[in-house]
């Protein structure tokens, strides 16, 4: 290398790598692509034998071949829109609207919501509100007596 190792790891912010210890972590970290790199002759020319090429196997890494792709054509929506794909696809079913969001209903508080979540919970209401009224009934009978008796004692 001529040196350039020992004249480059002193500088703040730049990394030394051998090419056949590169790793995707050092080229693109946290998955971000964009660094500057800076390839010697030498080290260019070793890719081929660390990585292989499209063609021939890695010299270095027992079976490795570059990834190949999988699709020649990466128009998506011309291909899923052509006549083949489309001839093969089942037909689409009847389109369902779905609800737009509303705002989440207390069923303590709204009275309509519980009776769709616990109907029973109607004819509790009901058993309790006639309950209330039969001794909402005996509290003026008492009434009725405890002024009685009130005169009573007004009357002494």
């Amino acid at each position: 290398d001529k040196g350039i190792s020992h004249a480059f790891r002193n500088l703040p912010g730049v990394e030394l790598v051998s090419v056949t210890r590169l790793n995707l972590l050092q080229l693109a970290p946290g998955g971000h692509l964009g660094r500057f790199v800076i390839w010697t002759q030498p080290a260019f020319e070793a890719l081929n034998k660390v990585f292989g090429t499209q063609t021939e196997v890695s010299e270095q890494k027992s079976g490795y071949t570059l990834p190949t792709a999988v699709i020649n054509n990466t128009d998506v929506s011309r291909i899923i829109g052509s006549a083949e794909v489309q001839a093969a696809v089942r037909p689409a079913g009847p389109s369902t609207t779905q609800r737009p969001f509303t705002q989440k209903k207390n069923p303590l508080r709204n009275k309509q919501v519980l009776y769709r979540l616990n109907p029973y919970a109607q004819v509790l209401r009901r058993a309790e509100v006639a309950g209330q009224n039969k001794r909402a009934g005996k509290r003026t009978h008492q009434k009725s007596a405890s002024k009685k008796f009130l005169e009573i004692l007004k009357a002494d």
